[in-house]
């Protein structure tokens, strides 16, 4: 199973990202896999860092009541995700552009590239620093 990395967006109570599942069949497999790690390092993460107030109160959010669920503690990520197919470079863009346009729209920054996290500095000033990803043009 392969997965082209094509653009992100860390928002401050979501998340944006862009993948190309190879085959497109794979997706949910891609998606269920990245729940469960990416779940598991920040709640470690988070436990291991409740000296911090944000992070107990972070943890006491992602709580689960312990009626909800009798294996897991805590949800970090909705069950469902909504994925939707992207066919053409243009709709690439044009997705790439919403995800990077989106902390803007919220007011959080003036521009796209005041926000640090984003797929908008590979684009836009070549800068991998953060992340690499599979260019689209």
């Amino acid at each position: 199973m392969n997965c082209l990395f094509i653009g992100w967006v860390l928002m401050p109570e979501h998340f944006h990202l862009l993948l190309k599942p190879q085959p497109a069949e794979s997706t949910p497999v891609v998606i269920k896999e990245l729940k469960e790690e990416t779940a598991r390092r920040i709640l470690k993460t988070l436990r291991e860092n409740q000296q911090y107030p944000w992070c107990q109160k972070t943890l006491g959010r992602l709580r689960l009541p312990p009626a909800v669920h009798d294996e897991s503690h805590f949800r970090l990520w909705n069950r469902r995700f909504h994925p939707f197919d992207v066919y053409s470079e243009e709709k690439v863009r044009e997705k790439l552009n919403y995800m990077h346009n989106n902390p803007v729209k919220r007011g959080l920054v003036s521009s796209p590239g005041d926000w640090p996290w984003s797929s908008w500095r590979f684009y836009f000033l070549h800068d991998a620093s953060a992340l690499r990803m599979d260019r689209v043009d």
